[in-house]
């Protein structure tokens, strides 16, 4: 066979190739496909890719509330936010409160869901009673807690203080320690059910057999929850703990109602920062940089929590 033959075959093959893969594209059921997720799609890009684009834009102006649309100022918002003292603290603080909170919601869910796993009369109810603090409002439940932790009418204190456990009035949230503490565990304490409930609904999808072969071989307790249980849930909590990350750095409301981001910045996280940026100074140009700038960071555990999903499905 001579080259100019070979050269023609392949020149056919390769518009066989794109003909089909025209045709492919447009077949009826893509059609069909694409006309269902278009209205999605328009919603997606009005509600979220105009707003993100339009943060972009404004993290290289030195726009302010009332005065106009702002000029262009380049990267120096951006030099401006790497340049003050408390960024690389308060990036170091975000990480590690995110951290001890993910943590401690993945251990008290576990904790709950393996118990509201059990037989026991009441269970129902109790599931219930658990779920109260996901459903109930943030903004309630944290003036809530503002209140006990008060160091002045606190119920925290006066609690303590009758049992003699101290003997004066503590400052909960005018000390850096116990701050941070508070606003761990106001976190934990809001997050928990949604741990509990995802891990519960895994839990139950699990074959009773596994536990029944488990037992015939003598594994105890501790052994069937670390051989069956946690292997069978390992798909989920990778995936809730993932996606609670990303909560959990984001979240607004907890730290802006619980402590304001004090004492000496001790709460401050880089959602509160921005929030006192661009809404009390009314510096929306820096308020658009912090985010974008702790972007990269957010935008890899998207892309961790996709990865992870796609994984586990085709596997």
């Amino acid at each position: 066979m001579s080259q100019e033959t070979l050269s023609r075959s392949a020149l056919s093959l390769g518009a066989a190739q794109k003909k089909k893969k025209k045709s492919a594209l447009f077949a009826e059921d893509v059609r069909l496909g694409w006309l269902l997720v278009t209205p999605a799609l328009l919603v997606v890009i009005g509600m979220v890719g105009y707003p993100f684009v339009e943060a972009i834009r404004i993290s290289f102006t030195n726009r302010m509330v009332g005065r106009g649309p702002g000029k262009w100022v380049g990267l120096a918002n951006y030099e401006y936010i790497l340049g003050w003292p408390g960024f690389s603290e308060m990036v170091i603080r975000t990480v590690l409160i995110t951290i001890a909170a993910v943590a401690l919601k993945t251990l008290v869910g576990l904790i709950l869901a393996t118990s509201l796993n059990q037989k026991f009369a009441g269970r129902d109810i109790l599931r219930g009673v658990f779920m109260l603090p996901w459903i109930l409002p943030t903004y309630i439940i944290v003036l809530v807690w503002r209140w006990i932790f008060d160091g002045q009418t606190g119920l925290l204190n006066q609690i303590l203080v009758s049992f003699g456990i101290i003997s004066e009035n503590f400052p909960f949230l005018a000390l850096p320690g116990s701050a941070v503490s508070a606003l761990i565990f106001v976190m934990v304490w809001k997050g928990y059910p949604f741990y509990a409930l995802t891990f519960l609904a895994g839990m139950q999808t699990i074959s009773p057999e596994l536990y029944d072969a488990a037992k015939v071989d003598g594994a105890g307790r501790m052994a069937r929850f670390r051989y069956v249980t946690l292997p069978g849930l390992r798909q989920v909590m990778g995936v809730v703990i993932l996606l609670s990350t990303i909560w959990t750095m984001n979240t607004l409301e907890i730290p802006m109602l619980l402590t304001g981001g004090g004492p000496s910045n001790a709460t401050e996280v880089f959602p509160l920062l921005t929030y006192h940026l661009a809404m009390q100074n009314f510096r929306l140009g820096e308020g658009a940089a912090l985010p974008i700038l702790m972007l990269p960071v957010i935008g890899l555990l998207v892309l961790l929590v996709a990865g992870y999903m796609d994984r586990e499905a085709t596997e």
